[in-house]
C-alpha cells in the first residue's frame, strides 16, 4: 500500500508539473498527439527494450542468488537480504546519476556540442565513482554495525559481514557500468546497451554464481557481482573511449566540410 500511495503522489506531481509548464515545454502527454511513426517506435524500442531486459535479468540473478542461499538456512537468507537492501542504496544513487545526465548528453549530442557532452560524462563519472567508493569503504569497514542495525542476531551478523564485504568490492566498478549504459541510451546506441545487459547477467554474473558457489560454498556468492562488474567496467571504459574517438572524427569531418 505504501508503494501504491507513493507512486500516486509522484505521478500527480508530474502531471501538475507538465500542466504548469505546458506553454514552455515540448513535453506533451495529450492522446491526440500520439503517433506510431517508424523512427519514433524504433527509437523508443532501441532504448527501452535493453533497459527492460536488464531489469528482468536483475530479478533473475537475484532469484538464483536467493535459491543458492536458501540451502544454508534462514539466517543466511536473512543476511543476504539485508546485504542486498544496503547495497541498493549506493547502487540506486549511482544509477540516478547516470540517468540524470542522459538528457544533458543527448541534447548536447544532438546540437553538436561534443565538448560539453564529454565534460558532463566525465563530471558524472567523477562524482559517481567518488561517492560510491566512499560508500564501499564505509560499508566494508563498518559492516558489522550496519548489519546489526537491521537485525541484532549473532548468526545473521556473522553472515552479513562476509556478504557485505564481498558485495562492496563491486560497487566502484558498478557505477562505470551504469554510466556507460546511460551514455549508450542517450546517444541511441541501443545495441550496446543490450549487449551490456546480457553480458552483465547471462555471460558473467549468473555463471559466476554457479562457479563461486561450487568453489566456495555460500560465501563465494557475494563475489559474483564483483567479478561481473570488474569485467564490465573495463569494457565500459573501452567503449566510451571508442565512442569519443568516433565522435571526434565525425566532428572534424563536419568542420572540414
Amino acid at each position: 500500500l505504501a508503494t501504491f500511495i507513493s507512486n500516486c503522489v509522484a505521478c500527480s506531481y508530474f502531471f501538475v508539473l507538465i500542466y504548469i509548464k505546458r506553454e514552455t515545454t515540448c513535453v506533451c502527454i495529450r492522446p491526440d498527439k500520439f503517433c506510431l511513426r517508424q523512427a519514433i517506435v524504433l527509437g523508443v524500442c532501441g532504448v527501452g527494450i535493453p533497459a527492460s531486459i536488464q531489469n528482468l535479468l536483475n530479478v533473475t540473478g537475484m532469484t538464483i542468488l536467493n535459491n543458492f542461499t536458501s540451502v544454508f538456512g534462514a539466517d543466511a537468507v536473512a543476511a543476504i537480504g539485508i546485504t542486498q537492501k544496503i547495497y541498493m542504496v549506493p547502487m540506486y544513487i549511482s544509477m540516478g546519476i547516470s540517468q540524470g545526465i542522459m538528457p544533458l548528453v543527448s541534447y548536447n549530442y544532438a546540437s553538436g556540442n561534443q565538448k560539453r557532452m564529454k565534460a558532463a560524462i566525465v563530471f558524472a563519472g567523477e562524482i559517481s565513482i567518488g561517492f560510491i567508493t566512499t560508500a564501499a569503504v564505509f560499508f566494508y569497514f563498518g559492516a558489522e554495525g550496519v548489519v546489526q542495525f537491521f537485525m541484532d542476531n549473532p548468526s545473521i551478523i556473522a553472515y552479513g559481514i562476509q556478504f557485505m564485504r564481498g558485495f562492496c568490492l563491486g560497487l566502484p566498478f558498478l557505477c562505470m557500468d551504469f554510466l556507460a549504459v546511460g551514455v549508450f541510451q542517450a546517444l541511441g546506441y541501443g545495441k550496446n546497451a543490450l549487449v551490456f545487459a546480457i553480458m552483465r547477467k547471462i555471460v558473467l554474473e549468473i555463471p559466476a554464481l554457479y562457479l563461486l558457489n561450487y568453489l566456495f560454498p555460500l560465501y563465494g556468492l557475494a563475489y559474483a557481482q564483483f567479478v561481473a562488474e570488474f569485467v564490465l567496467a573495463i569494457a565500459a571504459v573501452v567503449q566510451l573511449l571508442l565512442i569519443f574517438r568516433k565522435l571526434g572524427k565525425k566532428q572534424v569531418y563536419i568542420e572540414d566540410v
